[in-house]
């Protein structure tokens, strides 16, 4: 894990926060305001980064399978049993990326709820 790119994606996150606070909220900085921003940007990055670590967009190989061999007779030469595709489509992540993104973004999660928390007592 590198430090320097997890920082970087934490600042991100907060720039994110800020810029759709003042999309939404203008100049209105209250504790529950920034709790729901920093919210909904740390939930959009949370989850896709669950998936990519897990590996569960895998699950959606067979669905593309399907679709491609119905549209496209070519693909049906190429591949013409699911095995060859999915070998072929068999990738493994090799960045730390998505691990960096997963702390950052549960940092975040993690402080919007205790902001939240906050602002409702």
């Amino acid at each position: 894990m590198k430090y320097f790119r997890l920082a970087i994606i934490f600042i991100a996150i907060l720039v994110l926060s800020l810029l759709l606070h003042l999309l939404v909220y203008q100049s209105d900085f209250t504790y529950a305001n920034i709790s729901n921003s920093l919210f909904v940007v740390s939930i959009i990055l949370f989850l896709p980064s669950i998936v990519a670590m897990t590996g569960a967009y895998q699950l959606f190989h067979g669905f593309r399978y399907v679709v491609k061999v119905f549209v496209s007779p070519s693909f049906r030469r190429n591949y013409p049993n699911f095995r060859e595709y999915k070998e072929e489509r068999q990738t493994e992540i090799k960045t730390t990326f998505f691990k960096e993104l997963l702390i950052a973004s549960f940092i975040i999660l993690i402080a919007s709820i205790i902001l939240a928390r906050v602002a409702m007592s």
